[in-house]
């Protein structure tokens, strides 16, 4: 909160200190005004001679506060970046949080209850998730190892599952540049928006890297009820128009399920 408090006060005092910059600008620019029109008008090269000096001046003055009002503009939208950042990794670290003190709790009550064969099934189940963060983690491209997590925190209407049964370092695969990014935020946005929930209920979204000899599948398939019609038309206009780097491998809509798998071909 002090974090928050302190950020917020320091953005508010360059906000002031821009605008006195801005206001001093205009004077300036207005100086450069006058001496320009009087050169026109008056003679005497002494008076020429100083009305130059003002105009360089307040030029020269005027141009280094438009660079020092740009720096602290970049500055305080990079204040603002930083702030947004740690806000998201507060909220990934409490959703941790929140699923490890469910399995604790779980734990505690098979415990308490004495049932002790459940132990054993429950602590696998744990032991699989913990590999799958881990697996997650090492994805090789940290921009879509954060949106992944991100969206499962973030998003109420999808529930995404990363299925990562072994350690995939999808950067180091001979493919373009930010494509597997751009295709995973485009498929899950695209299902996202087309995803209809009912009654409270979100559907779910699994994804599966399938890294073969020639090329990397992204294997969604989505569970739950959604627009049929549209979600088909947006896959098509979305990630199918004018593309030669990835192709739809297999597509399958049916009434609470649609599989869509791209294929993305290996460069050479």
């Amino acid at each position: 909160m002090i974090y928050w408090m302190n950020g917020y006060k320091a953005g508010e005092r360059s906000e002031r200190e821009m605008k006195r910059a801005g206001s001093t600008q205009v004077y300036l620019l207005a100086l450069v005004l006058i001496g320009l029109t009087g050169m026109m008008f008056v003679e005497p090269w002494i008076v020429r001679g100083a009305l130059l000096l003002i105009i360089v001046f307040c030029g020269y003055t005027a141009f280094k506060l438009e660079a020092s009002r740009m720096e602290e503009k970049w500055s305080q939208e990079l204040r603002q970046q930083e702030q947004q950042s740690h806000h998201k990794l507060i909220q990934v670290i409490n959703r941790l949080r929140h699923d490890w003190m469910n399995d604790t709790q779980i734990l505690f009550g098979y415990i308490q209850l004495k049932k002790f064969d459940n132990l054993q099934p429950y602590m696998e189940k744990i032991k699989m998730t913990m590999q799958q963060e881990s697996n997650l983690s090492k994805l090789g491209i940290p921009s879509l190892i954060a949106f992944l997590l991100l969206f499962r925190v973030q998003s109420k209407s999808l529930e995404l599952e990363v299925e990562l049964d072994q350690e995939i370092n999808l950067g180091q695969l001979p493919l373009h540049d930010g494509l597997i990014e751009r295709l995973v935020r485009q498929t899950v946005e695209c299902v996202q928006e087309h995803a209809a929930a009912s009654d409270g209920e979100s559907g779910t979204l699994s994804l599966e890297f399938d890294v073969q000899e020639d090329g990397l599948l992204l294997d969604f398939v989505y569970q739950g009820p959604y627009n049929r019609e549209q979600l088909e038309k947006a896959v098509k206009e979305t990630l199918l128009s004018k593309v030669n780097s990835y192709s739809l491998e297999h597509n399958d809509w049916q009434e609470e399920e649609a599989v869509i798998t791209l294929r993305l071909p290996f460069r050479t």
